[in-house]
């Protein structure tokens, strides 16, 4: 499965490649909404982990763009913040409070990929 993390610190980045690696994700970083859509207009991903504040823009409305990309059509967006907000966690399929253990982003991220997409 494959994994695109966007934050724009590069310790989370490592950490979570570690941790999901280790799981048998196959992971790749972002630091910026920039860098993110780039690679998501190139690659195909199953799941996008992002931080909701970003340098260059917000997570919510980086999820708003990438799901208009047809090889993200079937992905999932788990938004993660130290902002834990009702709202913000509904442009998400899943939202996860910083801090939180690798581990818990690891079986976040196969649960919410294990389940049937709901038609809009």
């Amino acid at each position: 499965m494959r994994i695109l993390i966007v934050d724009d610190y590069p310790g989370l980045i490592e950490l979570y490649d570690l941790a999901l690696r280790a799981r048998g994700f196959e992971v790749v970083g972002a630091a910026t909404a920039g860098e993110a859509m780039t690679l998501a207009a190139t690659e195909r991903f199953d799941a996008v982990v992002l931080d909701v504040e970003l340098p260059d823009g917000s997570g919510p409305d980086l999820v708003k763009r990438m799901r208009a990309i047809p090889s993200l059509q079937n992905a999932k967006f788990v938004g993660m913040s130290s902002y834990d907000s009702a709202e913000i966690g509904k442009r998400f399929d899943a939202f996860l409070p910083k801090p939180f253990h690798p581990k818990r982003l690891a079986t976040l991220i196969r649960k919410v990929t294990a389940a049937p997409k709901v038609a809009a």
